[in-house]
């Protein structure tokens, strides 16, 4: 399993990245280490009240303790008005989502807190598919369609992709999967490649590469020729991206190898790679990054396994 993000998949990565977290840009407020569950409760109820630091403090502490325990997203998804509250949060930053000034204002931490509580819900199995028939990823498409970059806006896309991300933790959830495929969030995810900072790109083709582990995501990404060449492109892209910095993320090289290798399952996109390959990853480009990374060294091997197999035929 490739290296991630730490503070979206505490549990996956060996390795930590570096980044922001929304107590960078709150309000500092006190975080209780060890509540009971009526504490929980009370913190889930305080997230109403009308006085602005009740409601922040109640707020970052259920972000801390959000991994603490598995029933919260189930106390959220079931308290009333809470996940009506947790849209408005969301939503009402829109109007303000195409202009730096909006960060500078300090209010995107408070909607980033809230892409992190909506992280365990979207991860969670019962929640999870609440959250999907509620077609809630659809108020998480606009925050990942910024076309600003600046620091606190990229949180804004980072956390929303890590929704996503959260929805096709493994094991991976076939519903989850159809969903993205259905509302075309590879489009959100390619302008995060595009644009984003390392940790959204990391994250974006981290959500590729759940969608091409399943057997129908692998169909829908090779079915056109426009569709395969599109993400081949983005991925040589990254190569490119990679080769350019001076520590090159183990990461997003792990995840863009096993693309590949996943791509290279489907005899249509066989001969795509066999045509075009991804010439960067078969020479010694990023010989230092194999050298530390077996599971990337297989992937490279398994490609070239398929690719040869497109000569001998």
């Amino acid at each position: 399993m490739a290296n991630l993000p730490d503070s979206l998949y505490e549990d996956y990565s060996t390795s930590k990245l570096t980044l922001p977290s929304a107590s960078s840009f709150a309000p500092t407020t006190t975080v209780v280490p060890f509540p009971d569950m009526d504490t929980i409760i009370q913190w889930i109820n305080d997230l109403h009240n009308e006085i602005p630091f009740v409601s922040n403090s109640a707020l970052q502490n259920l972000v801390t303790h959000r991994n603490t325990y598995e029933i919260l997203p189930l106390l959220l998804w079931k308290s009333p008005c809470t996940m009506a509250m947790m849209l408005q949060e969301i939503v009402k930053i829109y109007p303000h989502i195409s202009t730096p000034v909006h960060s500078r204002e300090g209010k995107p931490p408070r909607a980033y807190n809230i892409l992190l509580l909506f992280q365990c819900i979207a991860h969670y199995p019962e929640t999870r598919g609440y959250f999907l028939k509620a077609e809630m990823p659809h108020y998480l498409f606009p925050l990942m369609d910024i076309n600003l970059t600046d620091k606190p806006i990229e949180c804004l896309r980072l956390g929303a992709l890590g929704v996503l991300a959260h929805m096709l933790k493994a094991p991976i959830d076939g519903a989850a999967v159809r969903f993205l495929m259905d509302n075309g969030a590879l489009r959100y995810c390619i302008k995060a490649i595009e644009i984003g900072s390392t940790e959204s790109k990391t994250v974006s083709v981290f959500i590729l590469n759940k969608i091409l582990s399943t057997n129908e995501g692998l169909q829908y990404c090779c079915v056109l020729a426009d569709r395969f060449f599109l993400i081949d492109g983005l991925l040589k892209n990254l190569l490119v991206y990679l080769s350019s910095m001076t520590n090159p993320s183990p990461s997003l090289f792990n995840l863009i190898a096993g693309c590949y290798a996943k791509l290279s399952q489907k005899p249509r996109a066989r001969e795509g790679l066999w045509r075009f390959p991804p010439v960067m990853l078969l020479n010694g480009t990023f010989a230092s990054l194999f050298a530390e990374d077996p599971d990337a060294v297989n992937y490279r091997k398994q490609l070239i396994r398929n690719m040869q197999s497109k000569v001998m035929k």
